[in-house]
């Protein structure tokens, strides 16, 4: 992640909670998590994987990205 990007803030850290703790999820399954909108969880998503917190897995699944972040949830 280039050093001038922003840390997650607080809706990005609750789904990066939930992705660490649920491992592998759908958007539809995070959103009724979060009590959010699908299409909102989803930009999220890919807001934070251009950042490289998470990955998209096979079956349209997201999880956090380990290997990039060490295994740490951003504000830990």
């Amino acid at each position: 992640m280039p050093i001038d990007e922003p840390l997650p803030g607080q809706a990005e850290r609750e789904i990066l909670r939930t992705l660490a703790e649920s491992g592998p999820i759908t958007i539809p399954e995070l959103a009724d998590r979060l009590a959010a909108h699908p299409v909102t969880i989803e930009r999220r998503c890919r807001e934070l994987q251009r950042a490289g917190y998470v990955r998209r897995c096979t079956g349209g699944t997201f999880t956090v990205d380990r290997t990039r972040r060490n295994g740490r949830v951003a504000g830990d």
